[in-house]
């Protein structure tokens, strides 16, 4: 099977089986509420890129991406770095740094007790208010780069669900799906067993690290390897109190009715 054949395993027509990639997906092929349909093959979202080997390349590069947004921030860029050259030369580093799990993880280890799954999740609920309420300029840049290519653009953080999450969530807003898909795109992460494994061998490897033979709960990794509908709920309301709704913040980050326009024809059908 080639490796860019979608795993059905996981989830039927959205994961693309990318060997090293992490919750790597095609986020086309929704329909809008003007009954149009996102077009599929352009629109990319994963995380980490790191472990992708080279004879995997061709694979990655037979998806035509024109531009690769990377929200990482430079610290997990620089101690993960994507591959150079190649399908990866078209990486533009657009460094979000909110609240993370890794900060989180550093905050629980100094208690007895490890982290109930509600701590975690209220931890979350917050970075992403933050992400939708603070990082206009990351995002500006984000869109201006969706806007200028002419190929396939993807974005991408660590896990490819929090940072990235969101900004697949206002393109699809954008590009006229309704919010219940919206959300459903968004919870899709949930499905990435692969994620779920990155995440538990990290964790395993930071305690070890720091001399901690601890056990790992699962339902603890789950939550801090999955996306619940609270964080964007939280996401959009921030967006509500602040910018006065959807409409608002594509304006406050600068899309023109002439990108609007210039969007839609090229990324619906």
């Amino acid at each position: 099977m080639n490796s860019t054949t979608k795993d059905t395993q996981e989830h039927p027509r959205r994961f693309i089986n990318v060997e090293g990639s992490i919750n790597l997906r095609d986020f086309g092929g929704y329909t809008t509420q003007q009954g149009k349909t996102v077009k599929e093959g352009l629109l990319f979202r994963c995380g980490s890129m790191t472990d992708i080997p080279e004879h995997a390349f061709d694979d990655f590069a037979s998806l035509d991406i024109g531009v690769i947004c990377d929200l990482r921030s430079h610290e997990e860029a620089e101690s993960s770095p994507t591959p150079a050259g190649g399908p990866f030369a078209c990486r533009v580093h657009i460094p979000i740094w909110p609240g993370s799990s890794t900060q989180f993880q550093e905050t629980i280890s100094k208690q007895n007790s490890g982290p109930s799954t509600d701590q975690f999740a209220e931890f979350m609920e917050n970075v992403t208010r933050e992400i939708a309420r603070d990082h206009l300029e990351a995002y500006k840049q984000l869109i201006r780069e969706l806007v200028s290519t002419d190929k396939g653009f993807l974005l991408h953080c660590s896990a490819g669900k929090d940072r990235t999450g969101f900004g697949a969530a206002i393109i699809l807003t954008l590009l006229g799906v309704d919010h219940d898909t919206v959300m459903h795109d968004y919870l899709v992460s949930n499905e990435s067993s692969a994620l779920f494994q990155r995440m538990k061998d990290r964790m395993l490897e930071n305690l070890k690290e720091q001399g901690k033979n601890v056990k790992v709960d699962d339902d603890i990794i789950r939550v801090m390897s999955g996306v619940r509908a609270e964080y964007l709920l939280g996401a959009f309301e921030e967006i509500d109190n602040h910018y006065g709704g959807m409409s608002g913040y594509l304006e406050e980050i600068g899309v023109s009715a002439a990108d609007e326009k210039h969007l839609l024809k090229k990324l619906l059908a």
